[in-house]
């Protein structure tokens, strides 16, 4: 697929006396190599130049919209005269067109699609296969042992994945699909980090680590090809979710042969909902562990509500509106650790933000990380602080002042799912272990398509009575 035949506007051409404020400019280069070695730090200076910011990443304007108003208006008000674009072609080379990557009817068609497979009450077939996972993840686990807790988290993600995606659970099978998604997602991080130009002429070119990724990419592709077929010829109806959007029928379609996904849109939607449920949710958790194995105060509480309230037992679905606090831990952790730290889009139309015109072409980041830490939301914003969050202070806190799931019609139609089996896992390994976070690691952020620690995530684990 050749990701740049899309009908995206042309580069505007901008008066730079027209603009936000914001960094201050390199000749001929602008601000490129420290968004490459630095993002984050340039986006954390940027912010002090206001709520709307300009940073020069040759060949490309960036707009940093820092504020919760206007991130409201750039995701919901302006959701018809934005999109992902150009932003996410690198992704496109794995993803294909699925709902991350995917512009205009084609996103709004496939959304209408998937949507009902994600109600509340399909889901929660689910969690009985989370616990099962989980709980035979953890019989590995030995009382004193020292685990990279990131990877960790990243294999039981995994098996949950594979299993509830389509319905697999063969570990050599599993081992090979994570396998061969780890070194394509690599491939993408890696050229993500290109300019445009230089990305896609490597990609054309027949590079060692682009051959690779088009071998595992092929791999891939004949893997899920396979299960489609497979699925379709099966007698039964499964529950899992390949199952569920081979079921999956467009009733507003005019044509008969619309109303259902092609292989290839399967394939694409497949592909990425792998990429969704298994990294980001991993990550959440990674980031979780080690903020109560570092707050061994909010463990306690933790592991008092978890013995209170199940009692031995494995938690349910239905325990989970019981574990109050637990939900706060994980809240909070999302907040100082998105996994998701920047959405980003582009205008296809002229829009107006924040007193200025924004020209079809640009492209406009929004990154969670930023503004969930921004003190005029959050009091002592860098303290992970669950008890923050009563009620009273999500109904007064702005909308999009915390949004690690992003928002408007593109909110990640997997958000319920993803909370769901966050504190599934937490609560079951939490009722038996306890972290500690290895002392001699030093905590630095990755921040590639979600928010990783640089050199995983050493943890010490005690087995609780």
């Amino acid at each position: 697929m050749n990701v740049n035949t899309l009908p995206y506007p042309p580069k505007p051409v901008i008066n730079r006396a027209d603009l936000p404020p914001g960094p201050r400019e390199l000749p001929i280069v602008g601000q490129s190599f420290r968004y490459v070695s630095d993002v984050l730090g340039l986006m954390r200076e940027a912010a002090t130049y206001g709520d709307l910011v300009t940073v020069s990443v040759k060949p490309v304007l960036v707009y940093l919209v820092n504020h919760p108003e206007l991130v409201r208006e750039l995701l919901v008000v302006n959701n018809r005269s934005v999109g992902r674009g150009r932003l996410t072609d690198t992704l496109r080379y794995l993803l294909g067109m699925g709902l991350v990557t995917a512009d205009g009817p084609l996103h709004l068609r496939q959304r209408r699609l998937m949507q009902p497979q994600f109600h509340h009450r399909r889901i929660e077939g689910y969690g009985e296969i989370m616990t099962d996972f989980t709980l035979k993840h953890e019989e590995r686990w030995r009382d004193g042992d020292r685990v990279d807790m990131a990877q960790e988290m990243s294999e039981l993600t995994l098996h949950i994945v594979v299993k509830t995606l389509f319905d697999l659970e063969l570990a050599d099978t599993v081992q090979r699909i994570g396998a061969s998604f780890e070194l394509s997602n690599n491939y993408i991080k890696a050229r993500d980090n290109q300019p445009p130009g230089l990305r896609n002429l490597f990609h054309s070119m027949p590079l060692p680590f682009t051959r690779l990724f088009k071998r595992e990419l092929a791999f891939l592709d004949q893997t899920v090809y396979d299960l489609i077929e497979q699925h379709r010829q099966s007698d039964r109806e499964g529950s899992d979710l390949l199952s569920l959007l081979l079921q999956a029928r467009d009733e507003e379609a005019e044509n008969p042969e619309d109303a259902v996904m092609t292989d290839r849109q399967l394939r694409d939607e497949v592909i990425t909902l792998f990429a969704a449920g298994h990294e980001t949710t991993a990550m959440a958790l990674t980031w979780t562990w080690y903020l109560l194995a570092t707050h061994p105060e909010v463990q306690a509480r933790f592991h008092a509500e978890l013995d209170e309230t199940l009692a031995g037992r494995v938690p349910t679905v239905n325990d989970l509106p019981n574990l109050t606090f637990t939900d706060r831990i994980l809240t909070e952790s999302m907040r100082l650790y998105p996994p998701i730290w920047s959405t980003g889009r582009m205008a296809f139309q002229p829009i107006e933000l924040g007193g200025y015109q924004i020209p079809a072409g640009a492209a406009l980041v929004s990154p969670p990380l930023i503004i969930q830490q921004d003190p005029r939301w959050f009091d002592d914003p860098l303290e992970f602080r669950p008890d923050r969050w009563t009620q009273e202070f999500r109904e007064n806190l702005p909308a999009f002042a915390y949004f690690p799931f992003g928002g408007g019609p593109r909110l990640c139609i997997g958000e319920g799912f993803a909370w769901m089996e966050a504190k599934l896992l937490l609560a079951t390994m939490g009722q038996h272990w306890s972290m500690s976070h290895d002392p001699k690691h030093n905590i630095e952020l990755v921040p590639l398509v979600s928010l990783r620690p640089k050199g995983g995530m050493p943890m010490l684990l005690e087995r609780r009575n």
